[in-house]
């Protein structure tokens, strides 16, 4: 089936041209490549080599991660079935295409389909940082909705959707900063579309200090958001773990930032959804001592 990518992007990026070599250079290329200028102050230019081959169409106002893709989606060629997305960062492995190819001629039905990640760090080398993925194979909606709620492991730059799914759904909630993603796969499982994890995609995803996850204050206030919204569709348990879980990670931004009283605040309202770890119990602490708190704040935001 045909396939469309697009890659959004603001401001300048140095990874770019990376990206799409691996995309064009893809032994079954997609038909229709589009990268969006989510508006940056200067405008993006493709580069050179890639002037052809890929269409760059330009927003004149910055709408965020989600509604770049849905900018991307709307112009895509009538042909195109599928959609994949790919950030301006990461980059594809060689038969990344490929593979989901063969995995949607094993599970026609399949509407998501999402590859394994590798984490990078700016000059490309492995971090050591796992991402936990799903196992392969088929994934029914009900029974697999609320890993994804509460794990969310599939990456936006790995993952490959049927245009009419998205559709049907709504693609991507541009009213989210971050975690737009999580919402409109929680969306797609709660429709009853399947989804298949597929063996031999891998997407290189790059960890930078200039990435939208490295601000974790805006990062937990967005999954806070989502895992409210979709509570209905996950047992109560988990929709607390999930909730405190995000509160923790706000309060570790605000620790970052030097929010020192909001940050023991969050700790305070996870705790009293989920009793905290010891580590847990002592990091809060930790806060309360001027002369330890600006310690904490020095760690980086990943843990790595």
């Amino acid at each position: 089936m045909p396939v469309g990518v697009v890659i959004p992007v603001h401001g300048f990026s140095p990874y770019l041209t990376q990206t799409l070599d691996a995309i064009v250079g893809q032994d079954a290329p997609p038909v229709d490549v589009v990268v969006v200028d989510d508006g940056s102050p200067s405008p993006v230019s493709l580069p050179e080599d890639h002037r052809e081959a890929v269409r760059l169409v330009r927003r004149e106002e910055q709408g965020g991660p989600g509604a770049a893709r849905n900018s991307g989606i709307a112009v895509l060629a009538d042909e195109v079935d599928l959609v994949a997305f790919c950030d301006h960062d990461d980059v594809w492995t060689p038969g990344y295409l490929a593979a989901h190819a063969r995995a949607l001629a094993h599970h026609p039905s399949a509407s998501i389909l999402t590859g394994d990640t590798l984490i990078v760090g700016p000059d490309d080398r492995v971090t050591g940082e796992q991402w936990q993925g799903l196992h392969r194979g088929s994934h029914r909606p009900a029974l697999v909705l609320p890993t994804i709620y509460e794990r969310h492991p599939l990456c936006t730059s790995a993952t490959v959707v049927r245009r009419d799914a998205l559709e049907e759904v709504g693609s991507f909630d541009e009213s989210l900063p971050q975690a737009e993603d999580l919402d409109l796969w929680l969306r797609l499982l709660a429709a009853d579309h399947l989804l298949v994890s597929v063996l031999g995609a891998t997407v290189r995803y790059r960890r930078h200090p200039s990435g939208l996850t490295h601000d974790l204050v805006e990062l937990s206030e967005s999954l806070l958001r989502v895992h409210r919204t979709h509570a209905d569709h996950v047992r109560e348990p988990v929709a607390r773990r999930s909730e405190a879980a995000d509160l923790r990670g706000r309060a570790a931004g605000l620790v970052r930032l030097g929010r020192f009283e909001e940050a023991r605040d969050e700790y305070a309202a996870a705790d009293g959804l989920l009793p905290p770890l010891l580590g847990e119990r002592l990091r809060a602490g930790v806060l309360a001592v001027p002369g330890l708190r600006a310690r904490v704040g020095r760690r980086g935001p990943y843990g790595v």
